[in-house]
């Protein structure tokens, strides 16, 4: 089969005028071929929209409800150039349970070449939003497959106003490693002031590897809420501004700039 583990780390570092912080922790994540969903029901502790240790819903990605995941991606993609093939890099559930702060959807040429990908970003707060990679976002004359965005979707109450996303792929087709890395930067800055990067090995998809994964990384969704939390408590002692997203869930302004706007209001 071509889908697969990936077995490493995720590094996350932040560094502004709010707080200074880093910090890392071993994971893995699953890279699964689209096409081969049916088939990996030959698993006994994988399973497709059904109740396992270890399971992918359609319903956990956008539109995936109503169309299933695969159906969903290529018409949220329809736009662009039809790939030849699709990895979805993602945390599975694990005894039910899942949250994927980001999964990426990464398409492929016929020539196992990056053609472009979708980032799919949730809250803490019910929150989803697909960030579209393609040819208009992508930034030419690069050795590995960067696309820059803006941002347009609240993520974290600990980071506000606009900002530009830099995704980097280094993910050869079905390849020993892959790297994913992040940089969100102010617009008008080109240092980011928040850097984050996937990196991990391959294993391929059997039960057996599955049940490594289990002793090895019990319940591993949970910590990684767990861990969103407590970095969350980590900064709200520190005084990091904290602000909730709307309804809409679009980016929220500075709390500086609303305290100066409400203050000239009153």
């Amino acid at each position: 089969m071509n889908s697969a583990l990936y077995v490493g780390r995720l590094m996350h570092a932040r560094r502004d005028a709010d707080v200074q912080r880093a910090f890392a922790y071993p994971l893995y994540v699953a890279c699964l071929d689209l096409d081969e969903l049916p088939a990996l029901a030959r698993l006994r502790l994988f399973s497709h929209n059904r109740f396992n240790l270890f399971a992918l819903h359609d319903r956990d990605y956008r539109d995936g409800a109503a169309h299933g995941v695969a159906a969903a991606h290529a018409a949220r993609t329809a736009q662009l150039r039809r790939p030849a093939t699709t990895r979805l890099i993602t945390q599975l559930r694990v005894m039910g349970y899942v949250f994927n702060p980001v999964s990426f959807f990464v398409d492929y040429d016929a020539r196992g070449t990056i053609s472009g990908a979708v980032a799919e970003v949730n809250n803490n707060y019910g929150g989803n939003h697909p960030y579209v990679l393609g040819p208009d976002e992508r930034v030419a004359g690069r050795s590995r497959a960067t696309f820059e965005t803006s941002k347009q979707f609240f993520v974290s109450p600990f980071i506000h106003g606009a900002a530009a996303y830099d995704f980097s792929f280094d993910a050869p087709l079905d390849g020993a490693r892959l790297a994913i890395g992040m940089r969100v930067r102010r617009p008008d800055e080109r240092a980011p002031f928040f850097v984050a990067r996937l990196e991990g090995r391959r294993v391929p998809l059997t039960d057996r590897a599955l049940a490594w994964a289990a002793v090895r990384y019990p319940l591993m969704t949970l910590q990684v809420i767990g861990l969103i939390y407590w970095e969350a408590v980590r900064m709200h002692l520190a005084g990091v501004p904290f602000r909730r997203p709307g309804p809409d869930h679009r980016p929220t302004d500075p709390p500086a700039r609303v305290a100066r706007t409400s203050g000239a209001a009153r």
